[in-house]
This record gives structure tokens, C-alpha cells and sequence, in this order.
């Protein structure tokens, strides 16, 4: 790592060097200035970037600068570094996609280039919560205006996270092909889960659950919530704490009902002040997520910014329920019956 960089600059390159060897088979190891062969060098070139994959010219400049929105940009452009290309350049983006070509200056076109499917292959489904996913308004030559629109609107605050995913760590695995296979005590995750590769008694899990095997909700702020057939209202919260091995503080809240039942879900962010804090594409500051979608992996819509209830109907038992902040204390009221 450069001397020009700051102290945040450095404890973010930590974290998330910490987090990617955690989820994945990826290794860091630092070296000295004189290092002969192909390193990757970690300075401050006034500009949040990294080329992608090994140039082999000996050393090449991952760029982060104070600007750089904490261990999420960090991994992003790390996970560049090692090979991983931008979701939104999929070849198969046009599904999920529409482009607002009109709010895009000429000079920013090739960042929505699609990649060909001879050079990058889709190792995991489109995840619109991806950490390598550009937010709604990236690029826009006009200050608000979008210049992507997810086909499923519901996603528009989702893109643009700095949050890794499961398949962000997933993607890294497949691409290396290093997986638990053949291996001895290999862990039978439960919602999705695979075996983590440094350990495969150890399951990965998707956001949401936790335990080694992903079948309990994760240690910390939360608790389980048990519906009844009538509707129900908490006042959820999430409060900063502030942590030198994380960037953001989570609450993870579980919504428990009998076998076989639907879970009716309606949402609202409790205050201006909440609305006024968090508001931004790709609820960088904070948010809710309430896991709904088929696939337990997928981020589900995240929300951060609405002036209304949201509803939620899944089949999900349990239904987690995830709030994060950067930040500030925030609250969402949260209202949930079974039929």
C-alpha cells in the first residue's frame, strides 16, 4: 500500500481484504516496495478504479482515494483487480436492464458496453444488489436523472450497494474453481448456503441467516418475531456501532410463522428525519431488506426512500428481515400477519 494514502483509506483496504479472504479461496499478502514481479499497488490517483484482472507489466495501481465510499469501493475495485467485471456489462443485462442512453455523455458510453459472452461468462444469476452493480443514476449528465432502470422497478434503490453479497463471494469461487468438492465433513447448508472453501464443515450464507450451517439467525441485534392471524406492529431499528471490523451495523430480525402458511408483510419507514438520513440510490447509508424472492441468495429490494407502505406476501418461513446503517439510528414499522 502507497504512502499517500489515509488512515480510512487503509482500514477500509483492511476490511475488505479480511471479508473476501473470509467468504473465498482469495489470498493478500503485502510486500515490500521492491518486490520483483506482478503486485498490485494500492495508492491514491484521485480516482476510485482498478484495471480488471492481471496485466502482467510487474506492478499495476488499484486507485483509492478519502472519496471512495468506504469497504465497499474497496472490494469493488479489488474484486476488479482479481478478474471480476461490472454486472450491468452482462451480456444477458438487457434482460434486467433499460439503459437511458439520453442521460449518458458521450465520453461515459463504453462504462454500458456489454461484454461478449466469448470473454466473460455469467457464473451466477443477475443480482441487482451486487457490489459490482453501478446505482440508478451513474454517469448522469444531469444531477438526479437515471441512467439505468432495473425492468422490475421495485430494484431502483437496490443498485449501486456497498454491501459484498453471496454471490458476489460465490462468483469469486466459481471463477477460481475452487469449491469443497471431494473434500472430507463437506457441511449440508440449509437456505441456500454453500461450504465456505477455507473451511467446508462451514457453510457461506446468503444474507439474512446465519449459524454454520445457515439455519439460525445471525448473532446479534435482532430477534424473532412469531405472527398470529391478526396483524401485528413493531417499530424495527438499527443503531451505529461503531466497529473496527465492520463498516456497517446490521440488524437481523426473523418473522416466524405456522408450516405452510403465507406471511403478509407492510413497511414504512417511521419518520421523516429516518427518510431524510438514508435516502439515496443505493442506500449507501442505510436501509431494510425483507427476503421474499424465490432464490434465498438473491438480494430482495432493498428500500430506503419511500413515502409510503410497501408490501411484502411470500411463502418464506421464516422471512428475514434486514436493517443496516452506516450511520445513524433508523427505524422502520413493520406490520405482519399469516393466512
Amino acid at each position: 500500500m502507497a504512502k499517500n494514502l489515509t488512515r480510512d483509506v487503509r482500514k477500509s483496504v483492511a476490511m475488505a481484504i479480511d471479508t473476501l479472504e473470509e467468504q473465498t479461496c482469495i489470498r493478500f499478502k503485502e510486500v515490500d516496495d521492491d518486490q520483483s514481479g506482478d503486485v498490485v499497488r494500492i495508492v491514491d490517483l484521485g480516482s476510485c478504479s482498478s484495471p480488471i484482472g492481471r496485466l502482467n507489466i510487474g506492478v499495476q495501481d488499484v486507485s483509492l482515494t478519502k472519496n471512495c465510499w468506504g469497504m465497499g469501493t474497496a472490494i469493488h475495485e479489488l474484486m476488479h483487480a482479481i478478474g471480476i467485471e461490472h454486472t450491468q456489462s452482462r451480456s444477458d443485462r438487457n434482460t434486467y436492464l433499460d439503459i437511458n442512453y439520453r442521460n449518458i455523455d458521450r465520453e461515459n458510453l463504453p462504462n454500458f458496453e456489454l461484454l461478449s459472452p466469448r470473454l466473460w461468462s455469467n457464473l451466477v444469476p443477475y443480482d441487482y444488489g451486487s457490489v459490482m452493480h453501478y446505482s440508478a443514476d451513474s454517469f448522469s449528465n444531469s444531477d438526479g436523472e437515471m441512467t439505468m432502470l432495473p425492468k422490475n422497478r421495485d430494484f431502483v434503490e437496490t443498485m449501486g450497494s456497498m454491501i459484498p453479497n453471496f454471490y458476489d463471494f460465490d462468483q469469486i469461487n466459481k471463477y477460481y474453481e475452487y469449491n469443497c468438492e471431494n473434500k472430507k465433513n463437506v457441511a449440508k447448508c440449509s437456505h441456500g448456503g454453500v461450504p465456505n472453501p477455507n473451511d467446508c464443515s462451514k457453510c457461506n450464507c446468503p444474507m439474512g441467516y446465519g449459524g454454520d450451517l445457515c439455519d439460525k439467525r445471525p448473532d446479534g441485534c435482532g430477534k424473532t418475531l412469531r405472527a398470529s392471524s391478526s396483524w401485528q406492529t413493531e417499530k424495527l431499528g438499527v443503531k451505529f456501532s461503531k466497529n473496527d471490523d465492520q463498516y456497517y451495523t446490521f440488524c437481523n430480525y426473523w418473522i416466524e410463522a405456522p408450516k405452510n402458511s403465507t406471511i403478509l408483510i407492510r413497511y414504512q419507514i417511521s419518520s421523516e428525519l429516518t427518510r431524510r438520513r438514508i435516502c439515496e440510490f443505493g442506500c449507501y447509508d442505510g436501509g431494510i431488506e425483507i427476503k421474499h424472492l424465490a432464490d434465498p441468495r438473491i438480494t430482495s429490494d432493498r428500500d430506503c426512500c419511500m413515502d409510503t407502505a410497501l408490501n411484502v406476501t411470500t411463502t418464506m418461513n421464516p422471512v428475514p428481515v434486514i436493517l443496516y446503517t452506516a450511520s445513524a439510528t433508523i427505524e422502520f414499522d413493520v406490520s405482519y400477519r399469516f393466512v
